[in-house]
């Protein structure tokens, strides 16, 4: 099958709300699937009982600035991420841009090498038109919904994440973040990169995303990491 597998327009009303805003330039764009949406105002206004602190009010510049666009959106694909580039990441000229995307595409029939491509393609339009701008993507995470499964979905993610693994180490300018080498997804030091030791009450009930103290956590540790990388 060629072209899009999806109906490229179905977050039209999503977007919208982020189109309202007026466009800030010069900030660390964060732009892709569920993993931003719900720390997002389009998510945490529709769920304020889920608490979940935002992206934008939380990881603030030294002098208190903001410094945070969060562009993520529903159950977004890598197809998707790439038809809303021209509206959401590129009238915004970001001084960083960081990538989520690749859980959802699977649903959507992609083969791994298909998202990966798409992926590639989006950061090759970026790197066009922002040559100087450094990106970051995250590895796809099983979530503990999937914690010692091995099924469809986990060989999707393990594939996907070997072409990213093998894309970042030659693409100059694009890095690549492993949350299973991140402190706060293990209860102990030692268990770091183990993904049967993932700690479980960082996630909500549905087993795949963060709860309220797990996006705490995170955002603490997105704040380490872009103070370390000079962006903060």
């Amino acid at each position: 099958m060629f072209g899009s597998r999806l109906e490229v327009r179905r977050f039209d009303d999503e977007i919208a709300k982020y189109l309202e805003r007026p466009v800030e330039t010069g900030k660390i764009l964060f732009y892709g699937d569920s993993l931003f949406t719900r720390s997002s105002f389009t998510y945490c206004d529709k769920h304020p009982e889920k608490g979940h602190p935002l992206f934008e009010e939380t990881l603030l510049a030294a002098d208190g600035s903001k410094a945070v666009i969060n562009h993520g959106f529903g159950t977004s694909s890598a197809d998707d991420l790439l038809y809303y580039y021209d509206r959401l990441v590129r009238p915004y000229a970001p001084r960083a841009l960081i990538i989520s995307t690749g859980s959802n595409d699977i649903g959507f029939g992609y083969s791994p090498v298909e998202s990966m491509n798409v992926t590639a393609t989006r950061i090759d339009w970026f790197q066009a038109d922002f040559p100087d701008v450094p990106v970051y993507v995250f590895k796809k995470m099983p979530g503990i919904k999937n914690k010692g499964v091995v099924n469809h979905a986990t060989r999707f993610r393990e594939e996907y994440n070997e072409y990213l693994e093998d894309y970042c180490a030659r693409k100059e300018g694009v890095h690549i973040i492993d949350l299973y080498q991140a402190p706060f997804y293990f209860e102990k030091p030692e268990d770091i990169g183990d993904p049967e030791l993932v700690r479980e009450d960082i996630y909500d009930t549905d087993r795949v995303h963060f709860n309220k103290m797990g996006y705490e956590m995170f955002i603490d540790y997105l704040r380490d990491l872009l103070k370390t990388e000079g962006l903060l």
